[in-house]
């Protein structure tokens, strides 16, 4: 129904999922060597791209989600009450015809 066009959000997760596997990466290296401060480096790294990067993707779907509720709700007013989509849409239509109006008469 709608086309998916990719997103700041989208490229920033994908960024952030990818700076995780590295630093897991790192992390999980880093067990192979002796230093204490080293490991506990990687593992805090690790922990808070961890948290950062749940907490982006639940965030990103709670909005993905709520999108997708209101359209379906959108779409089944639309089709149980088709006029009053038209007049919808007409009112709509005429309001930005007057702001748009009014904002190049100010100049």
């Amino acid at each position: 129904m709608f086309n998916r066009t990719v997103k700041n959000n989208d490229i920033d997760l994908s960024e952030d999922v990818s700076l995780l596997a590295d630093t897991l990466d790192d992390l999980l290296k880093s067990y192979g060597s002796k230093a204490k401060d080293d490991v506990e480096g990687a593992k805090n790294r690790a922990e808070t791209l961890l948290k950062e990067t749940r907490a982006k993707l639940q965030g990103h779907n709670r909005v993905t989600q709520a999108a997708r509720d209101a359209g379906a709700q959108v779409d089944t007013y639309v089709r149980d009450k088709p006029w009053h989509g038209v007049g919808i849409g007409t009112a709509l239509g005429v309001l930005i015809g007057a702001l748009i109006t009014t904002s190049t008469t100010r100049r």
